[in-house]
């Protein structure tokens, strides 16, 4: 409670809540969270497969959402806090959808199902971003890498784009930044 955590470069995978909520990530209080070219996939709960948050500040930024598993939002479950989305990926996550409450963007975000009510400039809603499975696509930690024809390829926000993805690659690498912690 009133914690602060920031992941930078990292992947949160394969966790387990049990009954509970927030298979990768939980919050609460005044907590404040700042997720960075970070990947959450595989991640189980009842209430946010990867995040839930109650009463506290999160901020995504260049981060990939996938693969997740909650009854109740198996992405985002946001119960009372605040979460904003900047050139973040949240898809595949079954079977209660990629986000549940309210979420905020600004800007440049893929949400695979719709249920994330995005509408900032450049969001993409209801497309699937086409990605690899979690896997070493190099760089220290497990990725989803963007397969060809991905959406998600050169539509983030260059002018907020980490300089490197979280493999350590530099940003941008053809035409523009990518969406997600992964950059093609």
């Amino acid at each position: 409670n009133g914690g602060l955590l920031t992941l930078t470069n990292s992947t949160v995978s394969n966790n387990v809540a049990g009954g509970g909520n927030g298979g990768g990530i939980i919050t609460e209080s005044s907590d404040t969270v700042t997720l960075i070219n970070s990947t959450l996939s595989g991640n189980l709960g009842y209430r946010g497969g990867a995040i839930w948050i109650r009463t506290a500040q999160v901020q995504l930024t260049n981060v990939t959402v996938a693969n997740n598993s909650g009854t109740l939002a198996g992405g985002i479950f946001n119960e009372s806090g605040t979460i904003t989305l900047k050139n973040t990926i949240i898809a595949n996550n079954s079977p209660g959808g990629d986000c549940s409450g309210s979420i905020a963007s600004t800007g440049h975000n893929l949400d695979s199902d719709g249920t994330c009510s995005l509408g900032a400039t450049g969001d993409i809603s209801s497309q699937l971003p086409l990605l690899g499975p979690l896997q070493n696509n190099g760089g220290p930690t497990f990725t989803h890498a963007l397969l060809e024809g991905s959406p998600a390829i050169d539509a983030a926000d260059d002018a907020n784009c980490p300089s490197a993805d979280q493999r350590g690659i530099p940003r941008p690498q053809e035409a523009g930044c990518d969406i997600g912690a992964f950059e093609r």
